[in-house]
């Protein structure tokens, strides 16, 4: 008798779990049924309007009231035919490069987040890392706003971070040659936006410039430098790049002409002893397109008494160094990183570089004028030059 009552209580305990448990899934099951699908966030059409990305098929996974989807995915608009797809994900958003050929997508799992671009013409795609390789770290997500194409082939990445950390952006550039697969690199990058606003687009309306400074892989260095102007709805209106190398020289300048605001670049350039000299000063149109006022340049070379010398004219220097002098007075510096330096901020009058022709053989003299300084370096330096081929 002690047997059959232990065997009934088991029976009916297995049998009241079970329909507990038949119960339970009944009620999941109801859930999944009501529950809406996790769908694409952002851009979900291409600009062009070919391709729509979307999630398809449900899965039985129910995460913060939704229901994660089977698969992510790239459909052609026409034909309704799968191009390219990938697994579901929690959430997910999409972002178009402007010519319709690279989609954007961040995805994340509850603790986990990740990136990708996908070609459409070779239907490859790249997965999104930091600089030195490794994955996104868990509980990092994407804002919102984590994706800006900065044309068909360079797109900002923004993670947001926790604890009060200030997010970071990430410049990645893009390789997508027709039959190749696509890859990519990404650097950090941080901006500083200047104090003072400036109407270059003569609008009526002040943008916001701010420079935008490119890092190395180690982040210890600067690999370029960018100033960029925006409009006040935050769209890029006009940028340029600035290096440190030799090649990458430039400055830029907030000038003031007829009460309206202009952007003046100086290039002095010089290798090997052969040099020009240009500057201009330029508003922007609504597109952003350059609307040059006033240039002007001057060429010259410093290789006197040598065979390959073709020729200094120390009056046109001359002449072109004080109209230039002239507007770097009125100025004030945005960027530079002439001489492989990297400034800004100041007035450009400190950028007056005619002095930096002359040596402490052929130091400036404050009593003779431009021209006669830079006539009397001519005939210094030819002078030197027949001496030494003479010894």
């Amino acid at each position: 008798m002690a047997l059959a009552v232990i065997t009934a209580v088991m029976v009916e305990a297995e049998y009241s779990d079970t329909a507990a448990e038949r119960q339970e899934a009944a009620e999941y099951r109801a859930l999944l049924e009501v529950t809406s699908l996790a769908q694409v966030e952002g851009e979900t059409l291409s600009p062009d309007g070919r391709f729509c990305v979307e999630t398809a098929g449900r899965t039985e996974t129910y995460i913060s009231g939704l229901i994660v989807p089977e698969t992510l995915q790239v459909t052609d608009t026409d034909s309704g035919e799968v191009l390219w797809r990938d697994q579901g994900w929690l959430t997910q958003s999409a972002a178009w490069s402007p010519d319709s050929r690279l989609l954007a997508l961040a995805y994340s799992t509850r603790t986990q987040s990740g990136s990708k671009i996908v070609d459409t013409q070779t239907w490859t795609d790249w997965d999104f890392t930091l600089p030195d390789g490794s994955p996104i770290p868990e509980y990092v997500f994407f804002p919102e706003d984590w994706a800006r194409w900065r044309g068909d082939s360079s797109l900002e990445v923004t993670l947001g971070r926790g604890d009060g950390e200030e997010p970071h952006t990430y410049r990645c550039s893009m390789s997508a040659d027709e039959g190749v697969r696509l890859t990519g690199s990404v650097l950090e990058e941080t901006a500083e936006v200047l104090s003072e606003d400036y109407d270059f687009d003569h609008d009526g309306v002040p943008e916001t410039t701010e420079i935008v400074t490119v890092w190395e892989s180690e982040g210890d260095r600067a690999a370029w430098h960018e100033l960029w102007v925006t409009t006040a709805d935050g769209e890029l209106l006009w940028n340029q790049e600035a290096a440190e190398a030799h090649v990458g020289w430039t400055s830029l300048f907030a000038l003031e002409v007829g009460d309206q605001d202009y952007l003046l670049r100086y290039d002095p350039y010089m290798g090997q002893g052969s040099a020009t000299y240009a500057y201009q000063i330029f508003s922007l149109d609504e597109t952003g397109a350059e609307q040059v006022l006033r240039e002007n340049n001057v060429d010259f070379d410093i290789n006197f008494g040598s065979p390959y010398h073709e020729g200094f004219d120390a009056a046109a220097l001359a002449d072109f160094l004080e109209e230039v002098h002239g507007y770097l007075d009125q100025s004030t510096l945005l960027l530079s990183t002439e001489g492989g330096k990297f400034c800004t901020g100041g007035s450009g009058a400190e950028f007056r570089l005619d002095t930096d022709l002359l040596d402490s053989l052929c130091p400036y003299d404050e009593t003779r004028s431009l021209r006669e300084n830079l006539e009397n370096l001519e005939r210094f330096r030819t002078a030197a030059r027949q001496a030494a081929e003479i010894a």
